[in-house]
């Protein structure tokens, strides 16, 4: 690239490699956005490692997460890395790792067994066996659909989500309720 103005096109040529690389819709989608967001930013300057520091000092200003700032520094160098401009590359926001998720986002034993209670008082019976599936199991609401009649039978699933496979085993109690359920 002779010069070092960014181009909307520039952005297209990216979004068609992530696809090419087989990244998920979802990700090539928000790459773009954030490309974008950056090329907005800019207002015609040419691009540069300091501007592209500037920027990411910019969305830790706006009080941007740093997880959502750092994913938006890592789309910006995928873009750069694709361009050739491996100079512009800029460095992610230093974030110390929490061992441990923050206990007052958890739910109590006791919570729990409310949010059963009320659901099943309001003959919402099909809600309370979903919940107590996701809370039994671990797994995320979008990875319900892999608990099927099949999986109750065997005791276990395997989700495949994000270019993983995970095998996800079912409580013996919870199986037989899914399976009281089904019929």
């Amino acid at each position: 690239m002779k010069s070092k103005y960014l181009a909307p096109e520039q952005i297209a040529g990216y979004a068609k490699h992530l696809r090419t690389e087989e990244r998920a819709p979802g990700t090539v989608e928000k790459c773009v956005r954030d490309a974008r967001s950056f090329l907005r930013w800019l207002d015609g300057r040419p691009v540069s490692r300091d501007l592209a520091a500037r920027w990411r000092d910019t969305l830790v200003e706006r009080g941007l997460a740093p997880s959502t700032v750092n994913s938006m520094v890592a789309a910006l160098n995928g873009l750069f890395a694709h361009l050739g401009l491996d100079k512009c590359r800029i460095k992610s926001l230093r974030v110390q790792r929490r061992l441990f998720r923050d206990s007052s986002r958890e739910l109590t034993r006791q919570e729990y067994r409310r949010l059963l209670d009320a659901a099943r008082v309001r003959g919402q019976d099909r809600l309370a066996l979903l919940m107590e599936t996701i809370c039994a199991t671990g797994i995320r609401v979008s990875e319900v659909r892999s608990i099927t009649v099949e999986a109750a039978r065997a005791g276990r699933t395997d989700i495949s989500l994000k270019g993983k496979i995970r095998t996800i085993l079912l409580p013996s109690k919870l199986c037989r309720k899914l399976l009281r359920f089904a019929r």
